[in-house]
């Protein structure tokens, strides 16, 4: 568990991220909101890259002010620009930095390589491998220590389909009796393995709560249908959030306090479309 009481960071932006009280709970939590809305300050906060100004975060009851070594320790972290030793592999480097975070035991390293599927590329420099390789890469050397608390900004950055659905399947286990917060951009993808959001607007918490929660309670409903082409040419662009042809017309999903057109139904949002509904102004 993590808590947050009186925070207040002004970043380059300009802004104030102001944090009166927040309790972060166990499991994984999505940290959505816009560019600049204050993510990646928050997680460069909670991983202890800055301390912050005024305010303090407490993990488990220790604080980083105080007790930086240990807070340390149980800490992952993943930026969302990467560097890494490029002549180095992936096992060279992971053993490296096995020994700087004091885990002297290579099995770690063996069992990361394997849960990332990084075995075939294990002995190649990473200068060579593609950008999805490594971040997986990256991810791999934020677990070294087993970390209570792990933070990542835009984790995906840079993978295909197939590494996104390993990443997501390994965190949502990982997180099981862990703080885990991942600042993300398609929430959609992340539906099934997330049990908390956190959605930051201009510095300030607009929302922190279960999945149930976020997909509930909605400020508009969601509606869906088929319309005719004057029909659809007529929709307000500020609800629509999807349209496609069929051979009968035109497919939309749109907000909107009532339908705008009879015939289309009120339907169950999914993550990212939950967001969508929680930013809309009509």
């Amino acid at each position: 568990m993590i808590r947050i009481e009186g925070l207040r960071e002004r970043p380059a932006g300009g802004f104030i991220l102001q944090i009166d009280r927040l309790q972060l709970k166990p499991g994984l939590t999505l940290l959505v909101g816009v560019n600049g809305a204050g993510k990646t300050t928050l997680l460069e906060l909670l991983a202890t890259v800055n301390l912050p100004h005024k305010g303090e975060i407490l993990y488990q009851e220790k604080s980083a002010q105080s007790d930086l070594p240990l807070v340390r320790s149980q800490i992952g972290y993943v930026p969302s620009e990467i560097e890494l030793y490029e002549n180095m592999t992936p096992y060279k480097l992971l053993l490296y930095l096995s020994e700087l975070k004091g885990v002297f035991d290579s099995e770690r390293t063996g069992e990361l390589l394997r849960d990332f599927r990084l075995e075939t590329y294990s002995h190649t420099k990473i200068k060579r491998l593609s950008g999805g390789v490594q971040r997986r890469v990256t991810l791999a050397q934020s677990l070294l220590a087993a970390p209570r608390f792990l933070f990542l900004d835009e984790p995906l950055n840079g993978m295909d389909t197939g590494e996104r659905k390993l990443a997501i399947a390994y965190l949502n286990r990982y997180a099981e009796g862990r703080t885990v917060i991942a600042a993300v951009h398609e929430l959609s993808e992340w539906e099934e393995a997330a049990d908390h959001v956190l959605w930051l607007d201009q510095g300030k918490v607009r929302f922190y709560g279960g999945r149930t929660s976020w997909l509930a309670d909605l400020p508009c409903p969601l509606w869906e249908g088929e319309l005719t082409r004057e029909q659809f040419d007529l929709c307000p662009e500020a609800g629509l959030i999807e349209f496609r042809e069929t051979s009968g017309g035109i497919y939309v999903k749109l907000v909107g306090e009532n339908p705008p057109f009879p015939g289309l139904k009120a339907c169950k949002p999914t993550f990212g479309e939950a967001y969508f509904i929680r930013k809309y102004q009509p």
